[in-house]
């Protein structure tokens, strides 16, 4: 058997074992009832009954799976990479010859073509980042463009901002090195929540220079007491890229309030 088949069979029975092992830590100790059932499948698997509507014997529904579950790779690799669309005809020729140990290809040859593959594969997926990117930053753009017309102010560097609640006259504001107490409160531009420390009940504290930069840049225009709204454009923000579960080229929408600038504790004479 062709060693690339065996290994693509190999891979699906590895997922089917991670998934079943996933499986048993979800699941307390089987009642009788489960146990019954268990039973009647092995004993129907022994004799290779159909138990279901599908036609398949028992004892053959792993290799159908298997064979499903590779067909159905086939199909999604051509469905999303219109570059890689392949003869199904060739594809279920060259399976059958390789299960008779009959491929019209040298393993040398075989080889060849998987690493072409390999590099159009990766070609693709550049190309279709490249497009959801640009989309992306269009998509962005216009929704920036627009949020200016909401009584929000623009930087230099693109942060967008609104006073929501103003600190008192004189109150302090944080330094790019400080380390500040705040409740956030963070939304994509769909409305949908992807952080909050306001839902949690638990203020979030960290140093500014520990973060993105729009939020660096952002709490240094903010006096203690006070509480803003930030759109964050993605370059300062998490960038183009997927990253903790924010998707790349994300606008970001922040609420903060600034609870507090966290002071170092002095050094006295005595603790030196």
């Amino acid at each position: 058997m062709n060693k690339y088949i065996v290994t693509l069979a190999a891979s699906f029975l590895l997922t089917a074992c991670q998934q079943e092992a996933s499986e048993e830590t979800k699941i307390d100790q089987p009642n009788k009832t489960e146990v019954a059932a268990t039973s009647a499948e092995v004993k129907a698997e022994t004799k290779g009954e159909v138990q279901d509507n599908s036609g398949i014997a028992e004892k053959d529904k792993i290799a159908y799976a298997i064979g499903t579950n590779m067909a159905n790779s086939i199909l999604g690799i051509t469905t999303e990479y219109k570059a890689l669309t392949m003869d199904v005809e060739v594809v279920k020729q060259g399976f059958s010859d390789a299960l008779k140990n009959e491929s019209k290809l040298t393993e040398e040859q075989i080889s060849q073509q998987m690493q072409i593959f390999q590099q159009k594969m990766r070609y693709a997926q550049q190309q279709k980042h490249q497009a959801e990117s640009a989309k992306k930053a269009a998509e962005a753009e216009t929704y920036l463009a627009e949020n200016l017309t909401k009584g929000f102010t623009k930087t230099e560097s693109g942060l967008q901002y609104k006073v929501i609640t103003a600190a008192a006259d004189g109150a302090a504001k944080p330094l790019a090195t400080d380390k500040v107490k705040v409740h956030y409160h963070g939304t994509f531009t769909d409305g949908k929540v992807f952080d909050s420390s306001v839902e949690r009940d638990e203020p979030s504290s960290f140093g500014l220079n520990q973060v993105i930069s729009g939020w660096t840049e952002g709490l240094q225009l903010m006096g203690v007491g006070s509480k803003f709204h930030f759109v964050i454009p993605p370059q300062l923000g998490y960038g183009m890229n997927d990253s903790r579960g924010i998707p790349g080229g994300s606008v970001l929408n922040f609420e903060v309030e600034l609870l507090e600038i966290i002071q170092p504790p002095k050094t006295t004479e005595s603790a030196k």
